[in-house]
């Protein structure tokens, strides 16, 4: 396993012994890290950086990952300012606004136009899928994110969310335009084949695991 990651790291033109990584806890702590922080969590999770979901860097040489299985990774990156920042985001921290922490720490730390952003939001589980309970409903509705409720589905009965559509809406609550953001539109859970998925692996139909979404500086 640590041949295959050095291997895509490397096709990236990264060294994912410097990556930084955090203890993902579905909450909306993100971090400014540094060249102090390099390689922390690549290793070993041990070692990543305690209640983090969402990691923000300047440096280049600072890979910065997070990791999913059905929530969704959501990646930004300022032109203007050369500053990424990687964000963990299921359901909980989707609510809870990490991408618009994440938004607020570049616009503090580097000056970032929220306007001039750049966003991916990454493979995870699809509105067909993801059925839920009432509270994230509720929870949800509560946030006055989505006054149409475009990211709520009733579909025989119960209730689906749509987290690539609930990302958005909260990225453009934080300034980003929306064409300025590009959604994968890949389920987890329909391609548990190709992507990692929690739902799946519940069902007996996948193997357990995560993948990495990651995002540096560009050098140069």
């Amino acid at each position: 396993m640590r041949h295959n990651r050095q291997r895509w790291w490397a096709a990236m033109g990264l060294d994912w012994r410097r990556t930084v990584c955090g203890r993902q806890v579905h909450g909306t702590r993100v971090m400014l890290v540094s060249e102090r922080d390099a390689g922390r969590g690549a290793d070993s999770p041990a070692t990543a950086l305690p209640a983090t979901d969402g990691l923000a860097s300047s440096d280049p040489a600072l890979p910065l990952a997070v990791f999913c299985a059905d929530c969704a990774p959501v990646l930004l990156y300022d032109p203007v300012n050369r500053v990424a920042a990687a964000v963990h985001a299921g359901w909980r921290g989707t609510v809870a606004g990490v991408a618009i922490e994440a938004v607020r720490l570049l616009v503090s730390e580097f000056g970032t136009d929220p306007g001039q952003l750049r966003a991916g939001i990454g493979p995870a589980i699809g509105p067909c899928c993801y059925e839920v309970g009432d509270e994230v409903i509720a929870t949800w509705i509560g946030t006055q994110l989505d006054r149409g409720l475009r990211a709520v589905i009733r579909q025989d009965g119960r209730w689906h969310f749509d987290l690539w559509r609930a990302n958005l809406l909260t990225l453009e609550a934080a300034g980003l335009i929306a064409s300025n953001v590009e959604i994968a539109g890949i389920c987890t859970r329909c391609r548990s084949s190709e992507w990692f998925s929690h739902r799946a692996t519940q069902a007996g139909e996948s193997r357990a695991g995560r993948f990495a979404a990651v995002i540096a500086v560009p050098a140069g």
